[in-house]
């Protein structure tokens, strides 16, 4: 791996997130709006959190239908470790200025991989957001990878050796405090550390959450490291440590 190309990497990922150079709160947040269908997965690091959806017609001109009477469906899925659903609406008709609201609703929700799902039938303005709580102590979510293009950044469990990536994790303070946050990337190829790398500290300007990064690119060289490998961050929040893996696929 080429350091100078991480770096290039990074420069890609402040475009997508805010760096925070000084100890700051740091709390789970997930933000997300549309006039339609839409799916989003999301690690939760699991305690209580609150929720709030706000569904309404559109403001797209009399004539529009839309305008008159709109459709909203959805839930919110936990896909593991186990898989159950929340319903935030099922083919709800909006025909008058009364919006359909959700919350803000208090939530104990456990460690896992969630997923919104908003339904293909959808023809309303929503707003989603799900918040951790001043309860919770400081945590770290699992580490995830996205694949990074020039117009684009996707999730991905795979990257061949031509790709750049940017491995991220969410992470929270102890109780919503301000805490200095900081750690290291570490790729594991057999149970052993290949490469490190300083993580950045920052805020995702999508979701909200407050997450580490650290972008890598491979080279031809690291065609020995093909197949599965190992992303672990270990990270400081304060004066707590924490330990976050994922796993991942290397190709030609």
């Amino acid at each position: 791996m080429k350091k100078t190309r991480v770096v290039a990497t990074t420069i890609f990922v402040f475009l997508m997130l805010s760096v925070l150079a000084a100890p700051a709160h740091a709390g789970e947040s997930y933000f997300y709006s549309g006039t339609s269908s839409f799916t989003a997965e999301f690690y939760l690091i699991g305690g209580q959190y609150s929720l709030y959806l706000y569904a309404k017609r559109p403001v797209t001109g009399y004539v529009s239908p839309e305008s008159k009477s709109c459709i909203f469906g959805g839930n919110l899925q936990r896909l593991s470790p186990t898989h159950d659903a929340m319903s935030l609406g099922s083919g709800i008709t909006i025909s008058t200025i009364v919006p359909h609201k959700i919350g803000p609703t208090p939530l104990a929700m456990p460690a896992g991989l969630y997923r919104l799902f908003i339904a293909p039938l959808t023809t309303c303005d929503w707003h989603f957001s799900l918040e951790s709580t001043n309860q919770n102590t400081a945590g770290v979510a699992p580490v995830q990878m996205y694949k990074i293009t020039k117009a684009s950044a996707n999730l991905s469990a795979t990257a061949s050796v031509s790709d750049q990536v940017q491995f991220f994790a969410e992470y929270r303070t102890d109780h919503d405090a301000k805490a200095p946050a900081s750690g290291e990337l570490q790729i594991m190829y057999g149970g052993k550390v290949t490469q490190t790398f300083p993580l950045q500290v920052g805020i995702n300007e999508v979701t909200k959450a407050t997450v580490f990064y650290a972008g890598v690119q491979w080279d031809q060289s690291d065609t020995k490291y093909l197949g599965k490998n190992t992303a672990r961050f270990v990270v400081k929040i304060g004066s707590q440590e924490f330990t976050s893996t994922g796993e991942f696929t290397l190709t030609q």
